[in-house]
């Protein structure tokens, strides 16, 4: 969360070097943090250095960094949360007799005995079947 001042623009720069940045693409941003940030450091490096930018044009530019970033990190975390609780209503249907649809799009049912997430589905095993959580029809 964002803490303030000169820590939160020193903790933006240390996301920036790649120590923390994860290397997958962030969805809906249209690029990476990397590239993101290969951008700015292009940009600052091709400013004409008899007229470099107004400082406070650059603070401006690092204050909407800052919170770009403290935006992904929201979203990440929430994104985890969403995960957790998918997870969860897998979990609950342990035991309990489901109707789902399979990846052959052919009807399913049966005890689900098992919940596993794999690359952020939930995938419920029912017999010798497995069905995403988003497939199941109903719950009995």
């Amino acid at each position: 969360m964002y803490s303030g001042g000169v820590n939160s623009v020193a903790e933006t720069s240390a996301r920036s070097s790649g120590t923390t940045a994860p290397s997958q693409p962030q969805r809906g941003l249209g690029m990476e943090r990397d590239s993101f940030m290969q951008l700015l450091l292009l940009q600052m490096r091709s400013q004409d250095p008899m007229s470099p930018m107004d400082t406070t044009q650059m603070f401006n530019q690092m204050a909407q960094l800052s919170m770009l970033e403290q935006l992904w990190d929201i979203r990440d975390l929430l994104e985890q949360a969403q995960g957790t609780e998918q997870l969860a209503q897998g979990a609950a249907l342990i035991g309990r007799h489901v109707e789902a649809v399979n990846q052959a799009q052919e009807q399913v049912s049966g005890l689900v005995e098992q919940v596993r997430s794999v690359s952020g589905e939930v995938w419920l095993a029912i017999g010798d079947q497995e069905v995403r959580l988003e497939d199941v029809l109903s719950v009995e």
